[in-house]
């Protein structure tokens, strides 16, 4: 995004703000006052994102985000509703509602102009950085798995009114963000043909067990069905280490793009996969400073599924919970999949292939579980832990 891009965002979204200016909250007043400077965010694949900083305050600022209509990392070629930018404004709002401080706080949003407004986390970092590291303090996968567990259960169909469930599904009807998850989840990385899909050749010999194996195929399309149809509760939708920044032992919640209503386990097999590929990375190559890191996270892992499971048992019964523990074995395999061989990139696998091999093979492995799937808490972790250490480091 050029200077030019940027400022007219700036006035842009100026001109939507409401008047009289006084009337504004901090910070918002800022943007009125002509005295800011506005820089683009790097990163993120979908929309456009710039920061507005006041030029006698640096430590007064907000982060506008714009959605285009179409993806930043596809091009035209690929158009996207822009009423994306409206869902994950009312997802943060929700989010902010039912957990305080655990996502940055939204401020204003214009549905018609594609635009809102939102609390600037200056001081925090992308937490994928920081387990790459290996610098993530204990507590900060404490307040996700907190955080998840609160947005599950407080939304959930069983702790919810019919009327209050049903304008809750409405109110996150995202068919847009819904159809790109099924095809980058559970179709396109499936397919040999795909011309999206993208691997290294470290696991080419892998790759017939994916697109040759009857299992592997079956369950994915069974959870593609349950991604769809499946009304459990509120789902971030795409909880990646991105998706999460961090300053000591605070970590808050970002890009909801992807949020809607639907099984439970599916954000929480999205998390745990995405910490295994940290798991595998420092496991068969321990940093010289961080050598233990990998049973750290292990530790997170494991007290993760305690937490969110034994916190859903208060409103979920056994076979509930079964069901549960069974698909989040799935979606884990099925994240592992799509991010090794489909069009999501592994940055903590790049350039070590020891760890994406057995990373790709434990993906696989829970996808063709058959009837060895876990549907207890017990015999989940006990899963987990099987993960064997490397005896080459």
């Amino acid at each position: 995004m050029n200077g030019s891009c940027r400022e007219k965002l700036h006035l842009l979204v100026i001109r939507c703000l409401p008047s009289p200016p006084g009337k504004l909250e901090f910070p918002l007043q800022l943007l009125h006052s002509g005295d800011t400077e506005v820089s683009e965010v790097t990163g993120g694949n979908l929309n456009d994102i710039i920061r507005i900083v006041s030029r006698t305050d640096p430590s007064t600022s907000v982060i506008l985000k714009h959605a285009g209509l179409y993806t930043k990392i596809f091009g035209p070629e690929y158009p996207l509703s822009p009423a994306r930018n409206t869902f994950e404004y009312r997802a943060l709002r929700k989010f902010h509602q039912i957990c305080p401080g655990s996502v940055p706080e939204p401020y204003f949003c214009n549905e018609h102009e594609r635009i809102f407004l939102m609390e600037d986390l200056f001081d925090y970092k992308d937490m994928q950085t920081e387990m790459i590291s290996g610098k993530v303090e204990r507590d900060v996968f404490r307040e996700i798995a907190g955080f998840l567990l609160r947005v599950h259960r407080s939304t959930h169909r069983k702790t919810m009114s019919n009327e209050s469930f049903t304008e809750l599904v409405n109110d996150f009807r995202n068919d847009g963000m819904l159809g790109l998850g099924e095809q980058y989840f559970f179709i396109k990385p499936f397919l040999e043909e795909d011309p999206s899909n993208r691997h290294s050749e470290a696991v080419d010999h892998l790759l017939p067990a994916i697109y040759e194996d009857r299992r592997v195929l079956d369950r994915a399309e069974g959870l593609r069905q349950k991604y769809l149809r499946q009304k459990d509760c509120l789902l971030h939708g795409d909880l990646h280490m991105c998706a999460v920044m961090v300053n000591g032992s605070s970590a808050k919640i970002i890009d909801p793009e992807f949020v809607t209503v639907g099984p439970a386990a599916f954000d929480l097999g999205v998390l745990i996969a995405n910490y295994l590929f940290s798991y595998y990375a420092h496991s068969y190559y321990p940093l010289q400073d961080s050598q233990e890191f990998h049973k750290t996270l292990m530790d997170a892992i494991t007290e993760t599924v305690e937490t969110y499971i034994g916190g859903m048992a208060s409103i979920l019964n056994e076979d509930e919970i079964g069901g549960l523990i069974e698909d989040t074995t799935g979606y884990i395999g099925c994240e592992i999949i799509r991010r090794i061989c489909g069009v999501g990139y592994v940055t903590e696998l790049e350039g070590r292939p020891l760890a994406e091999i057995a990373c790709l093979k434990f993906g696989l492995d829970l996808v063709t579980s058959g009837k060895e799937r876990p549907r207890a808490l017990r015999g989940l972790v006990s899963y987990l832990e099987r993960i064997d250490e490397p005896n080459v480091h």
